[in-house]
């Protein structure tokens, strides 16, 4: 396919890494020296131009394109440049916006303006975080199924409930409900069998319901039950977005710390049952008079990265039970592990999945379609949800004797409402949604996977 990519940022750099390899993509960015560091390390065409420009829309051949993609920090660039692109013949357009006055026009957007669809790294991370405050023990949520599938991702500690387990004494004591299907240890990333023994600070993955994921955390020494306290630094998109999530719920206290004014004042008049406090998050003399150590968990939103970990690293410090830091940076987050950071939300990240899975399922074939797709563990794994619509090889053997691909493991089946974590006696079935976890990257077919 033909995809024309504008914005050389983080979302257009994590874009191009998922799917330059089988399509022919076209960069688009003002930055020269943005678009000459991608254009170095792929294999694409790239333009030095405003995506707003007539001629630079023409010189990357918009009307032969297949799907447009505007993901520069601007929304108003975003939304002229998908109403340019769609007018000029791009078949599939997908714009990113992020102020919720716009979202507010959603509709118009798809029927007037013909955006395909409207993407909104700030309203997705939000729904993240929610998840993650639900289950605190977890570092990273994924959904799949609508919601009747995640994968969760948790840290081993020391002497802890799974530190020194084997996998198959762990499916002995939660039985066929959860499946750990990914392990990060040290620099290596393990898709694991039955005999694998976790150790303590390994990262893994596991797979299931989120009634089953309940049950695995009720266990834990802080669940959901224990959340009553919650701090948010910094009053941006991000927070509103998660307010609007959380305030509903009616179960917590809730403090937003912001240092703009006028911002302060807004969250005040807009979230009447929550305080604000105009003042400068990462003032460690105001934390401590806000009573920092008291809260459960402390949810860092502030612009400016380096910020956000100071603060988080303060946190640790007072020994918040659950930090959360927003990192914007991806080049960050492997730095962030060494500082037992591992609570991070990096929405550019979130965004360039979802972009992903929308354009990869555009060349699935007719066999299956993608319906979900995340990255995991930095990007070493991929967790790919496929729906089944009609026969093939695959639909006509059990598991035990279809032939996959190494470090390649079918985690679940999705039939009729229900969640089945497969045995080698399973069956797939034309209807069904089957998740697979890998570390192969550019797959768009579930066939793919089988040799």
């Amino acid at each position: 396919m033909k995809i024309i990519v504008c914005g050389a940022g983080e979302v257009g750099k994590a874009i191009i890494a998922g799917l330059w390899e089988t399509n022919d993509i076209v960069l688009i960015d003002q930055n020269p020296e943005l678009v000459e560091n991608l254009y170095s390390t792929y294999d694409i065409q790239a333009i030095v131009g405003s995506a707003t420009s007539l001629n630079i829309l023409s010189e990357a051949d918009i009307q032969k394109g297949d799907v447009f993609l505007a993901v520069t920090n601007s929304d108003e660039i975003n939304i002229i440049s998908s109403i340019m692109a769609k007018n000029l013949g791009a078949s599939y357009v997908f714009g990113r916006i992020r102020n919720p006055e716009y979202l507010e026009d959603v509709n118009f957007m798809h029927e007037a303006i013909g955006i395909t669809q409207i993407v909104n790294p700030e309203l997705d991370a939000a729904h993240v975080i929610k998840e993650i405050i639900r289950f605190p023990e977890a570092t990273d949520i994924e959904t799949f199924s609508g919601g009747d599938n995640q994968i969760v991702g948790l840290r081993v500690d020391k002497d802890g409930l799974l530190d020194g387990k084997v996998l198959k004494e762990f499916g002995q004591k939660y039985g066929k409900k959860l499946l750990i299907c990914a392990v990060k240890r040290g620099e290596e990333v393990i898709i694991p069998n039955g005999s694998f023994r976790m150790e303590s600070g390994d990262n893994i993955y596991v797979t299931g319901t989120p009634e089953s994921i309940k049950n695995l955390f009720g266990d834990a020494v802080m669940n959901e039950n224990s959340i009553k306290n919650i701090l948010i630094i910094g009053g941006g998109t991000l927070t509103h977005y998660l307010l609007a999530d959380l305030i509903p719920l009616k179960r917590y206290y809730i403090k937003v710390i912001e240092e703009d004014y006028q911002k302060a004042e807004k969250l005040a008049l807009d979230y009447p049952n929550i305080d604000v406090i105009n003042g400068d998050g990462s003032d460690q003399r105001l934390l401590d008079l806000e009573g920092f150590e008291n809260y459960d968990v402390v949810i860092c939103t502030k612009k400016i990265d380096e910020e956000n970990i100071v603060i988080s690293s303060y946190a640790k410090y007072k020994k918040i039970p659950k930090i959360i830091t927003k990192v914007d940076q991806p080049s960050l987050l492997k730095p962030l592990s060494y500082l037992g950071l591992d609570t991070i939300i990096t929405p550019k990240n979130i965004l360039a999945d979802k972009i992903i899975a929308l354009t990869r399922n555009l060349k699935a074939t007719i066999n299956s379609s993608i319906t979900s797709y995340h990255s995991l563990l930095d990007n070493a794994v991929e967790a790919i949800e496929f729906e089944i619509l009609k026969e093939s090889d695959i639909t006509k053997m059990n598991l035990n004797d279809l032939n996959l691909l190494d470090n390649t493991l079918l985690i679940g089946i999705q039939r009729n409402g229900t969640h089945i974590i497969p045995t080698g006696k399973d069956i797939i079935q034309v209807g069904d949604r089957v998740t697979i976890v890998t570390k192969h990257q550019f797959i768009t077919d579930i066939e793919d996977f089988v040799v």
